[in-house]
C-alpha cells in the first residue's frame, strides 16, 4: 500500500477516484466502483470503531483508506491532475471551499446518488422528497410493492445507499423498482436523476443554513418533480397548495375535506375515513395501524403511486395489514399502568413535532431539545399550549425554546436540564405527581448538539426509559 501523503506518480497507471467520507454511502460507493475495476482511495476526517471496521473491510479488497485525513484542497492539490473524480459525502456542502477549488481545477465532483443513478437508471425509480414524511412514504410504498411480488427496495436517504443495490444488481439480483428517498443534499448534487414517479410530501423551512434561502430550497426540491414523468403532490401542504398553478401538472392528494377543491384532487379521504380515487372508494384508512393524520396523508401519497404502478385497491389494503411502524416516529415504547411513553425522535423540526403532538390526546408531558432549526414556531407553540401540561427542555437550545413558549403564552411548568439522563427521572416523577397519561419525546430540533443523528438520540431515550421507568412506576 502506498502512502497517500507521499504519492509516487510513477506507480499510477489509472487515475484515482476519491471517495470523501466513510459513512454508509461512501463505503458502498467505494465497494461498488472497486468491483467495476476503478481505482479508489477513501478519505475520512474522523476516526472511531465503526470507521475502523469499514476501513479494514475495504482494505481487504484492495481499497486504500485514510482516516483522520482533512478534506482540504492544500492536502490534495499536488495530485489534482491524477484525480478522475471526487465522490462527496452528503454531509459536505457543494459550496465548500475545497469543493469549489476542485471544480475550478476541472475535477468532476459527484455524490453517491450520481453513481447509483447512472448504474440503475434502466430500472424504474420512484423519487420521494419533502421536508417531512418522506421516509414513511418511502417505507410504506416499498412495503406495498414488495407484498405484491415486486422487488422494490427502499434506498437513498432512508438508510440503504443506492450503490449497495448497484453492487447487488451487478451480480444479477432482480430489481423491479427503486423506491428512492432523496434529500435536498442528494438532489442538489445529482440533478440528472429522472424518476418514473416523483412524490413531494411537504415543504416547510429546513436546512436553510446550507441552502441559504427558502426559494433555493424550493427550487432544489422542485427540480426532482420537474424531472419526473408522473408527479404526486400533497394538496394539504400550504406552500405546495399555494404553488398549485405554477408547479408542473401532477396528481394531488388531500385529507382536508373542508379546505380542498375536489376538482383539483385525484386521491382523498372522505368524511367516513375511506380512501377514494377520483370518486371510487378503495379501502378504509383504519387498515393503517399507526398514529396521526399526517400518516394517513403519507398513506394517500403511497397509494397514489401504487395505483399508478398498477396495484389494485384491494391488494394495497391487504398489504397494509402487515405494515409495521418505523422506529423513532411516534413509536410507543411503553404502554401500561395508565401511561404511554412515545419516542418521536425523528421530529427534528417544528413542523414534524407539531404533527406528532396534534395526533395525541390532551394532557401530554413533552420533552423537547437539541439544536434549533430555522422555521416558523407559531403553530408548534400553539399546539403545545392546547395539548401539553408540562414541558421539559434540554440541550443547546433549551433557553431559546423556553423564550418561544413563554412568548406564546404557555402558563404550565417548564423545566430545563442539560442532558436527557438528568431529565428523564424528573419527568417521570412529574407524571406521577400530576397523574398524566402521556410522555412524548418530540425534540423539534436536530440532534447534532449531543448526538450524531436522530436514531442515536431516540435509542438513548429508549435506553433511559427502560432504565428509570420500571423502578419509578408501580
Amino acid at each position: 500500500m502506498f502512502n497517500f501523503g507521499n504519492i509516487d506518480m510513477k506507480i499510477i497507471r489509472n487515475k484515482i477516484n476519491l471517495v470523501v467520507g466513510l459513512g454508509r454511502s461512501g463505503y458502498w460507493a467505494a465497494k461498488f466502483l472497486n468491483s467495476k475495476g476503478e481505482r479508489i482511495i477513501v478519505l475520512e476526517e474522523k476516526i472511531n470503531n465503526e470507521l475502523e471496521i469499514y476501513k479494514k473491510d475495504l482494505e481487504n479488497i484492495g481499497i486504500e483508506v485514510y482516516l483522520e485525513f482533512p478534506f482540504e484542497f492544500e492536502k490534495i492539490s499536488k495530485w489534482i491532475n491524477y484525480i478522475n473524480y471526487v465522490i462527496l459525502s452528503p454531509a459536505i456542502d457543494i459550496e465548500n471551499q475545497t469543493v469549489l477549488k476542485l471544480k475550478n481545477a476541472g475535477v468532476n465532483v459527484l455524490g453517491e446518488a450520481n453513481i447509483g443513478w447512472n448504474s440503475l437508471k434502466d430500472i424504474n425509480w420512484v423519487g420521494i422528497t419533502g421536508t417531512n414524511g418522506k421516509t414513511t412514504v418511502t417505507h410504506l410504498l416499498s412495503h406495498i410493492l414488495s407484498k405484491n411480488n415486486l422487488e422494490a427496495p427502499s434506498a437513498g436517504n432512508i438508510g440503504t445507499p443506492f450503490c449497495k443495490y448497484a453492487y447487488d444488481y451487478s451480480t444479477n439480483k432482480r430489481l423491479d423498482w427503486i423506491i428512492a428517498e432523496l434529500s435536498s443534499y442528494q438532489i442538489e448534487i445529482a440533478g440528472e436523476i429522472k424518476p418514473k414517479i416523483g412524490i413531494w410530501t411537504t415543504f416547510t423551512p429546513d436546512h436553510l443554513d446550507r441552502h441559504k434561502t427558502l426559494e433555493n430550497y424550493f427550487k432544489i426540491k422542485n427540480h426532482l418533480l420537474q424531472n419526473s414523468e408522473i408527479r404526486i403532490y400533497n394538496y394539504d401542504d400550504d406552500y405546495l397548495k399555494s404553488s398549485f398553478k405554477k408547479l408542473a401538472k401532477g396528481i394531488w392528494v388531500s385529507l382536508d375535506h373542508k379546505n380542498r377543491n375536489i376538482s383539483d384532487c385525484d386521491f382523498w379521504m372522505d368524511e367516513q375515513g375511506y380512501i377514494v380515487e377520483k370518486g371510487i372508494t378503495l379501502f378504509h384508512s383504519d387498515v393503517l395501524k399507526i398514529k396521526g393524520n399526517h400518516n394517513i396523508l403519507n398513506l394517500l401519497l403511497a397509494t397514489a403511486a401504487a395505483r399508478k404502478i398498477g396495484i389494485t385497491g384491494k391488494n394495497i389494503k391487504n398489504s397494509l395489514k402487515t405494515y409495521k411502524q418505523l422506529p423513532h416516529r411516534l413509536e410507543t415504547i411503553f404502554n401500561a399502568k395508565n401511561l404511554e411513553v412515545i419516542n418521536d425522535s425523528k421530529a427534528t423540526n417544528f413542523d414534524s413535532s407539531f404533527s406528532g403532538i396534534k395526533s395525541l390526546d390532551n394532557g401530554q408531558i413533552i420533552i423537547i431539545g437539541g439544536r434549533i432549526k430555522e422555521g416558523d414556531s407559531k403553530l408548534w407553540s400553539n399546539i403545545i399550549l392546547e395539548k401539553c401540561k408540562g414541558v421539559f427542555l434540554y440541550g443547546e437550545s433549551s433557553k431559546e425554546l423556553k423564550k418561544i413558549l413563554l412568548k406564546a403564552g404557555f402558563m404550565e411548568d417548564i423545566f430545563i436540564h442539560n442532558e436527557l439522563k438528568d431529565l428523564i427521572p424528573e419527568a417521570i416523577k412529574y407524571l406521577k405527581k400530576k397523574k398524566l397519561k402521556i410522555l412524548l419525546f418530540s425534540p423539534a430540533c436536530s440532534s447534532f448538539d449531543q448526538f450524531k443523528d436522530y436514531e442515536e438520540r431516540g435509542n438513548y431515550f429508549k435506553l433511559l426509559i427502560k432504565k428509570f421507568l420500571p423502578r419509578m412506576i408501580t
